[in-house]
């Protein structure tokens, strides 16, 4: 319900979900699939497209999920609802084991959420607007819009998905730089790249001149965005050299089919960084002396990685953080096959070239960038000149480094604080944000990327429709506590008078 003016007036429990990606869209629709009508959902995305997000709104028709079929669906009870979608819409030649297009599952997420809709009619409002502060009015929720109107709800459930990333230090780089792209997935930032660096395929074997002839582009960073935008640039036609920079110079590992490993992971096992590194290094070295491969032991963690974590210090946390995480990254967080294929072909033929180390120095001029960096395995100083260089460091996860309007105003308020690693936003057990007082809030609540520091991993599918499926039972149990209280406290019928 949405008003000018402050009057509070709620005909039925609301939930306000701020966010339309994918963890706004699995929350509207497990919602009001399992409410049967009870509550009133209102979802506010100021984009034209929902379910999508950065992610599944992709243009790229090369982008693949990272997750095969069988294993993508957005309701945790009905694991095949995804597959049996993709083979009713695709064609039933769809196996559970392929890698489809993220346009695709894009589509699938809109698709649920519009189901859920047309079932449950006037029970969901679309608001396509920005959400710009929350306040608590009179024991209800109140949200500020950008354009001066305001949305009461009962519950708040910030579904902000990832943040564009935070700025990489380069000595050097101005902050009007012309050659540098800060956020590849902000609208037109790659457009530019269309018809560069075409006569950069004439001579493949010369990497050397290569490096001097200024026709490349370098990717900070070689995680899941580099590849993405690698895989971007050569859909747009980009022919020239892309070389990927990152401190280790780890590529993302492919997934490949192996034999299951049964979970070994229980309370008796190491509490500390190091010792569960040497646990699974153990567990590796029994898998592949048993025919199976490291693929499937960390796939066995994978239902237990929130436990894990919360298991550990916050000392040993940091020691994760420091040590451990960017190998961690590359094995859990892996690509499709035929990914992983163009790639290979890439490296080996010189069109994409892995780089180690640090930047030490940026140098800009109008034709392009000198990027100087301390190579990691030589220790020496190495240059590489390029036409434009790309920030592929993945999300920005600090929330005192995010420019986000509701973000801000929330922690101005005080009504919310960054967990004690800042990987995100301090929730409690089940969600709720919590103050800077330590209390967890009775109203606002979060799901998705922004419990990154109590959870760990909060960023896949497989994770946040879980999520949103405890936030669902949750939230539908407050509708029922404020329910049996309206009933108590309605006044009695007056027999006397009705005589």
């Amino acid at each position: 319900m949405i008003r000018k003016n402050a009057g509070r007036r709620i005909s039925s429990f609301t939930v306000a979900i701020v966010g339309g990606g994918f963890a706004g869209a699995a929350l509207a629709a497990q919602l009001l699939r399992k409410s049967l009508g009870t509550v009133s959902v209102i979802l506010i995305e100021k984009g034209a497209r929902i379910g999508r997000g950065v992610a599944y709104g992709t243009s790229c028709g090369e982008h693949l999920l990272n997750v095969p079929a069988r294993s993508m669906s957005i309701f945790p009870d009905d694991p095949e609802h995804f597959l049996r979608w993709a083979q009713l819409n695709r064609g039933i030649g769809v196996k559970p084991g392929d890698y489809l297009p993220r346009q695709v599952y894009g589509h699938y997420v809109a698709s649920v959420l519009q189901h859920e809709i047309d079932l449950h009619p006037g029970r969901f409002q679309r608001v396509q607007d920005e959400a710009v502060d929350v306040a608590r009015v009179d024991g209800a929720a109140e949200i500020r819009l950008r354009c001066g109107q305001t949305v009461f709800a009962d519950k708040v459930v910030l579904a902000l998905g990832n943040f564009p990333p935070g700025d990489p230090r380069l000595p050097g780089k101005t902050p009007h730089s012309l050659h540098y792209v800060s956020d590849p997935w902000a609208p037109g930032a790659l457009v530019r790249f269309d018809a560069d660096g075409d006569k950069a395929d004439d001579d493949k074997n010369d990497k050397h001149d290569r490096n001097r002839d200024g026709t490349g582009v370098l990717l900070v960073g070689s995680g899941l965005t580099s590849v993405d935008v690698a895989i971007s640039l050569r859909s747009r036609g980009f022919r020239g050299p892309i070389y990927l920079l990152s401190r280790r110079g780890l590529l993302p590992q492919s997934h490949k089919a192996c034999a299951v490993w049964p979970p070994f992971w229980d309370e008796h096992c190491p509490r500390t960084a190091r010792g569960l590194l040497r646990l699974v290094r153990a567990q590796v070295e029994a898998a592949e002396a048993r025919g199976s491969g490291w693929r499937a032991v960390i796939d066995s963690l994978r239902p237990f990685t929130s436990t894990i974590w919360r298991s550990l210090s916050r000392k040993e946390q940091r020691k994760f953080l420091r040590h451990v995480r960017p190998y961690w990254e590359v094995h859990r967080h892996r690509v499709a096959t035929e990914i992983s294929v163009t790639l290979a072909s890439q490296i080996e033929n010189g069109q994409i070239q892995i780089h180690a180390g640090r930047i030490a120095k940026y140098e800009e001029d109008a034709d392009g960038v000198d990027v100087t960096y301390h190579n990691r395995k030589t220790a020496t100083l190495e240059r590489l000149r390029v036409k434009r260089v790309i920030n592929c460091t993945g999300p920005e996860v600090d929330c005192r480094r995010i420019e986000n309007l509701l973000l801000n105003n929330l922690l101005r308020q005080k009504l919310v604080r960054p967990d004690p690693l800042f990987l995100g936003l301090d929730t409690s057990e089940h969600g709720a944000l919590i103050d800077t007082r330590g209390e967890p809030s009775d109203f606002l609540y979060t799901i998705g990327p922004s419990r990154k520091g109590s959870l760990w991993k909060t960023t896949a599918v497989p994770e946040i429709r879980v999520q949103a499926f405890h936030m669902s039972t949750l939230l539908l149990s407050a509708c029922e506590r404020e329910e049996i209280k309206s009933i108590e406290h309605e006044p009695s019928a007056d027999l006397h008078s009705a005589a």
